[in-house]
């Protein structure tokens, strides 16, 4: 038979954290990139009109968005409502809050009357401020 020699080693094992750190920082990248996808898509997307005007208002009122799709549907905030939903939401935010102002975000093919209607609304809400949402648009591409 054969016999190993006794080697007794006075050597602690070691741990050995390069993989670890190596593995942890390809999760925490793939969460990152995971989390940056997702996010933005829970925005409701819209096209909104172009503006040549930079607006400089500083407004240090409380904000409600109100989204007008082109397919007609009316979101308020991400929920989507329908007129007379709109308008209860609108007074709620008025008495939490009598100096909201209201964002109307609509699309640029969405119908004029629907645009008029959620005006309509936020004045029968006692909502004065209002304003519509538009982008930029480059000089360049005139």
């Amino acid at each position: 038979m054969f016999k190993f020699k006794d080697d007794i080693s006075e050597e602690k094992p070691q741990l050995i954290i390069i993989p670890m750190v190596d593995v942890m920082l390809f999760l925490l990248a793939f969460f990152v990139l995971i989390a940056g996808s997702i996010i933005p898509g829970l925005a409701i997307k819209t096209n909104p009109p172009e503006t040549t005007q930079r607006s400089n208002i500083q407004v240090k009122k409380e904000i409600v968005t109100v989204t007008i799709k082109e397919n007609g549907s009316i979101y308020f905030g991400n929920k989507k409502v329908n007129l007379g939903q709109l308008r209860k939401f609108l007074k709620n935010a008025k008495v939490k809050n009598p100096h909201v102002s209201l964002a109307i975000n609509a699309d640029r093919n969405s119908k004029v009357q629907l645009l008029v209607n959620v005006m309509d609304a936020a004045q029968e809400a006692g909502i004065n401020s209002i304003g519509l949402i538009a982008k930029e648009r480059d000089e360049n591409s005139r």
